[in-house]
């Protein structure tokens, strides 16, 4: 009898097609927006972590770790796998890098939208001022469309270091 109340439960096709979609678009959707007004608060969050992960003696364990055993959680090697867009060389796809004008190593790579046009955002040391860093979007479209070409730059500005 069961077996007959879960299939009655059990949803068509068409709807589970729904549900899926609206998890996808979601999943979309969470994505940063990238905004001239908040582009500051962005990169400090992005260095942030950064920083307390290069800080000698600071080690941050992410939530997921804490029921794993304490070797395990404060392995060097555990959190550059967890974590790739944070890890020590951050890889910038060539055509975005090309757009920035630089060969600078990255200190941080985000993806987003800005605008509406996906993108990543780039943070790079500023050119004369070690206290400063740059901040460049740059869309995403050149990655998949022609990598090896120079990506358009949609936003630069230069903030404090954290």
């Amino acid at each position: 009898m069961s077996v007959f109340f879960l299939q009655a439960l059990s949803p068509s096709d068409g709807a589970s097609k729904s549900v899926t979609d609206s998890g996808v678009s979601a999943a979309d959707s969470s994505a940063p927006a990238y905004a001239d007004g908040t582009l500051e608060a962005q990169v400090r969050d992005l260095l942030g972590d950064k920083a307390s992960q290069k800080s000698p003696g600071v080690k941050k364990v992410p939530p997921e770790a804490d029921t794993k055993s304490s070797s395990e959680a404060l392995t060097p090697e555990a959190e550059p796998s967890r974590s790739p867009m944070k890890a020590p060389v951050v890889a910038v796809p060539p055509c975005v890098q090309k757009a920035t004008g630089r060969t600078t190593p990255a200190l941080a790579l985000d993806e987003g939208t800005y605008r509406g046009t996906d993108a990543y955002l780039v943070v790079l040391p500023h050119t004369s001022d070690s206290s400063r860093v740059q901040a460049y979007v740059v869309a995403s479209s050149c990655v998949d469309t022609a990598p090896e070409s120079s990506g358009q730059l949609l936003l630069t500005r230069s903030y404090n270091r954290p």
